[in-house]
């Protein structure tokens, strides 16, 4: 029998692992810092990891400086206070 050799190209960029992961870095940056680690850590799919690894982080500054702001502005989302004792 012939060997044929597959290369699992499902995590390149533009595959749909790729897109699986800037989607889970916009809902929760955690795991999306996670999955882009992890990436990172296979010398193979570096690229990748970097990218979602930006993303989340864009995205988190985006979230915590732009949108959170405007929508508790907005009436949105509730203005919580933490109380001193």
């Amino acid at each position: 029998m012939e060997e044929q050799n597959f290369s699992n190209s499902q995590f390149g960029l533009w595959k749909k692992w790729f897109w699986i992961g800037i989607v889970v870095a916009i809902f929760n940056i955690i795991t999306g810092l996670v999955y882009g680690i992890a990436l990172v850590l296979e010398k193979d799919k570096r690229k990748e990891g970097i990218i979602i690894i930006v993303i989340t982080i864009v995205w988190f500054i985006f979230v915590n400086y732009f949108l959170a702001p405007w929508l508790i502005n907005a009436g949105i989302l509730p203005h919580m206070l933490l109380m001193k004792k």
